[in-house]
């Protein structure tokens, strides 16, 4: 009796002991992580990564064992000792492994922490789970696989959602990929948080909705985005969309206060003489590309307009006086020195619009209209020809 008593006794501590000695591998995994967290945190990473591996041998004995398959801490440690062993292999096929393992770790823990004791510690994991994707993602970029990065940055945003940065080169690579709806969603989604790269991630939403063809959405988008942020990027990119789409009346008060809030902005009274052009309000357009001249004497564009309004005045009543009835000499005499009157005014800016953009064929188209009025054909011959020169 005393000696199967005895036995007895030896086989229960024996089962005793062995349940003791995978704690005793968890434990070890534990205290090696710890430590090569504290060398790393030190800025010794590399003299940390003993540490790591006998972390990892410990913890892939632990989390087999009857005794600690099933303990929560035990997938939390392999899930924290396999992602940071991922982000250090920079070679993809040995690491992509070890974060499938990691990931499946994670998930395994998430299933057994019932109470969150270990949340902290999961966190973590996700991180470098998002962090590795990251990674993976920019050097992608850098190389202009946009596609390729486009993915990793997604497969990044499951494991920290949320996450504007990222976010934002998910958007941005999509984009550079082509794949616009897949931009637009990601940017939607972005206007609706506190990115700080926000105004120009409106701008860009709004671009990308006028590339697709919806400019009514640009226009909205822009809007939003300039007065959320009062943006005058944004503002002129409403103001261009809207005088694209024939919606130069319902501008014009936009225009009038940008132009309040930006004073030496030569584009912003360019644009209002455009929209005053369109409504028909000539004394208010001239005074617009007056004012754009005011700021930049050699704005292109404001003599072009301004010397083809003028121009175009000039036909107008020249045109009206050729109407005239032979009895009318008197009133056809004074519409034609107001036409030529115009005329004079058109040319020294039709003149200077052609020097300012030689390879401008609306500056040619007026000055060639011009010289027809006038009768030099010679200048009509030689304009031709430049115009000519340009297709």
């Amino acid at each position: 009796m005393k000696i199967k008593s005895f036995v007895f006794v030896i086989l229960f501590s024996g089962l005793s002991l062995a349940g003791f000695a995978q704690k005793g591998e968890l434990s070890t995994a534990k205290s090696s992580y710890e430590k090569y967290e504290q060398l790393k945190s030190a800025n010794s990473m590399l003299l940390g990564l003993p540490n790591l591996n006998i972390a990892k041998a410990s913890i892939d004995k632990a989390v087999v064992h009857e005794k600690t398959m099933n303990d929560p801490t035990a997938w939390a440690y392999k899930a924290l000792i396999y992602s940071d062993l991922a982000i250090l292999d920079s070679v993809p096929a040995t690491s992509k492994p070890l974060l499938t393992q990691a990931a499946a770790a994670l998930t395994k823990a998430k299933e057994l922490d019932k109470v969150g004791a270990n949340k902290a510690s999961l966190d973590k994991v996700s991180a470098n789970l998002a962090q590795y994707d990251l990674n993976i993602g920019v050097k992608a970029y850098q190389n202009d696989k946009f596609e390729e990065a486009y993915t990793s940055f997604n497969n990044s945003l499951n494991y920290r959602p949320g996450d504007t940065t990222i976010m934002y080169y998910a958007g941005l690579s999509a984009v550079n990929a082509k794949n616009y709806k897949a931009g637009i969603a990601k940017y939607e989604d972005l206007i609706k948080t506190k990115f700080s790269a926000n105004p120009q991630v409106y701008l860009d939403l709004s671009r990308l909705y006028s590339m697709q063809g919806d400019t009514a959405k640009a226009i909205q988008i822009a809007s939003e985005g300039s007065i959320k942020y009062n943006n005058s990027a944004l503002a002129t990119q409403e103001i261009e969309l809207s005088l694209m789409t024939g919606k130069q009346s319902e501008i014009i008060s936009k225009i009038e206060a940008q132009a309040l809030k930006d004073p030496k902005n030569k584009t912003l009274p360019f644009y209002l003489g455009i929209a005053y052009n369109s409504t028909n309000n000539d004394e208010k357009a001239i005074a617009a590309y007056k004012q754009a001249l005011g700021i930049d004497p050699e704005y292109a564009d404001a003599n072009v307009n301004l010397g083809g309004l003028y121009l175009n005045n000039g036909i107008e009543i020249y045109n009206k006086a050729n109407k005239l009835p032979q009895n009318k000499q008197k009133e056809y005499d004074e519409m034609m020195k107001k036409a030529n009157g115009q005329f004079d005014v058109a040319f020294p800016l039709l003149e200077k619009a052609h020097k300012l953009s030689p390879k401008s064929k609306i500056a040619l188209d007026n000055l060639k209209t011009y010289y027809i009025i006038k009768k030099n054909n010679a200048k009509v011959d030689e304009i031709t020809k430049q115009i000519s020169d340009l297709q």
